[in-house]
């Protein structure tokens, strides 16, 4: 049994998860959004972030395509075969001036043996969305 865990974690390879998408806000006033991708654990604060993307200000009333890529390498813990992508889409589309919100998307797991894993088509409406509390994943 020792061995076979070895030999696995000897085979680990690098993944590179490519997510793309576009997100609208309907708000009055441009808006400001940052990506961060994400390797979940079981306890979400131990997650790894893998990227963190600015995207700037972006006007509203208007669909914005966005992509981000991140390489997930090392394995996900001894008894995990799987990496389980995580993006959470910060952005201040809120009804209340200088608030920020998040949107958390969570994919299918991907092997730690897959070269790469493409999650394309997601569309996102920012509009006061608060998935999660602000600050789970990150400092933002």
């Amino acid at each position: 049994m020792i061995f076979l865990v070895f030999f696995l974690i000897s085979e680990v390879i690098s993944t590179e998860i490519y997510i793309q998408g576009s997100m609208k806000c309907n708000l009055n006033s441009n808006f400001q959004a940052k990506l961060q991708l994400l390797e979940k654990d079981l306890i979400y604060s131990t997650s790894d972030s893998i990227k963190l993307k600015e995207l700037g200000e972006k006007a509203s009333h208007v669909s914005h395509n966005f992509s981000i890529k991140g390489t997930f390498e090392g394995g996900d813990g001894l008894f995990d075969t799987e990496y389980e992508p995580l993006l959470v889409i910060y952005h201040n589309c809120m009804d209340t001036p200088g608030s920020w919100g998040n949107i958390v998307r969570s994919f299918k797991a991907v092997p730690i043996s897959a070269q790469s894993a493409n999650f394309t088509g997601l569309t996102f409406k920012l509009d006061n969305r608060r998935d999660v509390p602000p600050n789970k994943y990150s400092h933002y």
